[in-house]
């Protein structure tokens, strides 16, 4: 009888690159484009409901993933495969308008909004019989939104300034190209909702008013893709 732990190794040594094919893990950067907020909610002073509109700069994000093939999902010349997504995005403030000031800009604005989203995803890619491989997909997951705005005279800025941690959804649609059987290039556009975004308006007498919005971001990615 052949011992049964070599056996069992050299049956797992053989199997390995067929299984090997089914897990990949991804990298990217992203272009990221934040739909300026209104941000709306009673306010005190002037009291009733108000809002703090904005303007945001464009900005960037990183992001991370790990994903296997799911076969049973298959069909048709479509590969079904799941993931895991984590990143991260940082959007600049340039503008912020509040209308109990009536409909002028704020002076002395700054801050940013920053998020960390995790997100299931699952991603269809479509075979061409070519190095190209467009795909489309969809998520869901949570993110983690930090408001860090202010406007005023300082030392006494008007501050939105909280953690929000909120329910995220997002659609998926790009294309990769293979530079081997273990590594592609990708490109992919990704239109993100975070919803129900909040956060307390302190003003300089100490007055506050929570206001609230859903966030929505478009980001346009770039990366590399590695299968193990």
């Amino acid at each position: 009888m052949r011992p049964i732990l070599p056996t069992i190794i050299a049956g797992l040594v053989a199997a390995s690159p067929a299984l090997a094919q089914d897990y990949y893990i991804s990298g990217f950067g992203s272009y990221s484009s934040l739909n300026d907020p209104t941000f709306s909610g009673v306010v005190t002073p002037p009291g009733g409901q108000q809002t703090v509109g904005s303007d945001f700069d464009s900005g960037f994000g990183l992001g991370i993933a790990i994903g296997t093939s799911l076969p049973s999902l298959s069909f048709g010349s479509a590969t079904v495969r799941g993931e895991l997504e984590l990143s991260y995005t940082n959007n600049d403030v340039d503008g912020l308008f509040f209308s109990g000031n009536g409909p002028g800009a704020e002076n002395n604005v700054a801050g940013d909004i920053t998020s960390t989203r995790l997100f299931a995803n699952l991603i269809a890619d479509f075979e061409t019989k070519s190095a190209f491989t467009p795909y489309f997909g969809a998520g869901i997951g949570v993110a983690s939104n930090n408001l860090s705005l202010s406007y005023g005279a300082a030392p006494g800025a008007v501050n939105l300034d909280e953690r929000s941690t909120n329910f995220s959804a997002q659609a998926i649609l790009g294309a990769s190209y293979a530079l081997n059987d273990r590594t592609s290039l990708f490109t992919d556009i990704r239109y993100i909702r975070d919803y129900g975004v909040s956060s307390v308006r302190t003003s300089p007498a100490g007055f506050t008013g929570v206001v609230e919005d859903d966030l929505d971001t478009v980001n346009v990615n770039f990366g590399v893709r590695l299968q193990f």
